[in-house]
């Protein structure tokens, strides 16, 4: 393939496409919708600087790492909401004479664009990475190194391989151990790592990836050293544990480069607006619940003595403890009766659950079937201790029993209502119990938690596994 055909190809591929697309539907939809504004060029000129800062300043995307398909579609809406923001607070601020339907109809169709833009670029990276030859190392490709011939230096061979966007040419691999004539996907064993010197010099290098498995990071010090004499720049696959859950990405604490492995939803885009949904869903609940309150509370104090509210020690986020409000459904004297009750415990684990509960009050048990007994939490998801959906808050006691692995339900805010809420509630033992929490963690979105919340609704109407 020619040189430059290929680079155009990549040029289109990458960000000058995602420009490119941006500008010729923005004016189509101007052209189209009759636009006569003398600021046309202007708008251009915004259009194209907002492209250019928010790619210039958002941060590197992942090298070493390949995205699945709804990963990358989830990345493009991302980025073209955080665009479209900015240039409709251009358009209030400069008052263009811009219309909101000619706005939305641009924002929409670019979208879209974009996304199909990304399936392209996606076909025309695999067809670029297959052609290989004598010509392409005529251009002006980087000559890269890899020391290690483990699972991670063919993780970072396969990267660079399959990704012609990088322009990178392998020169081949080094090794602590390997000798004579191994290779993979027709890359060779160049030498052992002891001759960087000798190699950089003679082949030109660019760059060095140290990509050894734990065994030999500790002899990778003196490899260091010279590639950091001589200039060259070394990537350090810094990956030493294989985690199961976690996901890892580079962070800094206090500006001193670490590695952060989190195995709890971390998208903080999202995380703020569930927080912002938190807020404004416990308020509405609140307002549309206190006439039932008021005629709860009176229920509750002619039926039995004893106060209206009643609080509880909960644990919360990472076992932290906070109170738990609700309103009362039990006689006053329930946590001493609980020891007595111990064994006609229903629930495995270190749950405390029994049908016909003797220590429920009549109005209790109305309360508890139609959950209204849960209204007064609305006020701790206000207070911030809880959300409206996620792993219901344990007993401290509870929490002292749980096994190691258990304790990840502590990892995320507590919720009113979560999956196992709307899986038969009650009638699920602890250990499903937990795995659902689990499986509430590991795919937590948005959608999720919407849809966890219309399922509730005629789970609480139904009163189905309440007690």
């Amino acid at each position: 393939m020619n040189i430059r055909l290929r680079k155009i190809l990549l040029l289109l591929a990458g960000q000058t496409g995602t420009h490119l697309v941006s500008l010729i539907i923005l004016l189509s939809v101007l052209n189209i919708s009759g636009y006569v504004g003398n600021n046309i060029l202007e708008i251009i000129l915004w259009v194209t600087l907002i492209r250019s800062i928010f790619f210039l300043t958002r941060g590197p995307k992942p090298v070493l790492a390949s995205y699945l398909v709804r990963k990358r579609v989830l990345r493009v809406i991302e980025d073209e909401f955080k665009i479209a923001i900015a240039i409709t607070a251009v358009c209030f601020v400069l008052k263009w004479q811009v219309t909101l339907s000619l706005l939305s109809l641009y924002l929409i169709i670019n979208g879209l664009a974009q996304i199909g833009l990304m399936y392209l670029s996606k076909i025309t990276l695999k067809s670029l990475s297959q052609v290989r030859g004598e010509k392409l190392k005529e251009g002006n490709n980087k000559q890269v190194i890899i020391v290690g011939t483990g699972t991670k230096a063919k993780k970072a061979a396969d990267v660079i391989l399959n990704s012609p966007e990088y322009e990178t040419t392998l020169a081949g691999f080094l090794d602590y151990h390997k000798k004579g004539l191994w290779r993979y996907r027709d890359i060779p064993l160049i030498g052992h790592p002891d001759e960087i010197s000798r190699i950089i010099s003679n082949c030109q290098i660019d760059a060095v990836i140290v990509a050894v498995e734990v065994e030999d990071i500790a002899l990778t010090k003196s490899l260091f050293f010279t590639a950091e004499k001589m200039g060259v720049p070394i990537y350090f696959m810094p990956v030493i544990f294989d985690p199961k859950i976690s996901r890892i990405r580079p962070a800094y604490i206090n500006g001193t480069p670490v590695l952060l492995y989190r195995a709890v939803p971390e998208n903080q885009l999202l995380l703020v607006a569930k927080n912002i949904v938190d807020k404004i869903g416990a308020l509405c609940g609140m307002l549309l619940a206190s006439p039932l309150l008021i005629l709860a509370a009176i229920a509750i104090k002619i039926d039995s003595k004893g106060p209206v509210f009643f609080k509880q020690t909960r644990s919360g986020l990472n076992g932290k403890t906070f109170k738990l409000y609700k309103l009362r459904t039990m006689h006053r004297d329930a946590e001493e009766k609980k020891r007595e009750l111990l064994r006609f415990n229903e629930m495995s684990g270190p749950v405390f659950k029994i049908k016909n509960d003797p220590r429920i009050t009549g109005v209790g048990g109305f309360l508890r079937k139609t959950s209204l007994d849960e209204v007064p939490q609305f006020i701790n998801v206000l207070k911030g201790d809880m959300s409206l959906v996620g792993p219901r808050p344990p007993l401290p006691d509870e929490v002292a029993q749980y096994e190691p692995w258990q304790r990840r339900r502590l990892s995320v805010k507590p919720g009113i209502t979560c999956i196992w809420q709307v899986n038969g509630r009650n009638n699920v033992d602890f250990d499903e119990w937990l795995h659902l929490d689990m499986e509430y963690i590991d795919n937590w979105s948005l959608w999720q938690d919407t849809k966890i919340l219309a399922k509730t609704i005629p789970t609480v109407i139904k009163g189905s596994g309440a007690s």
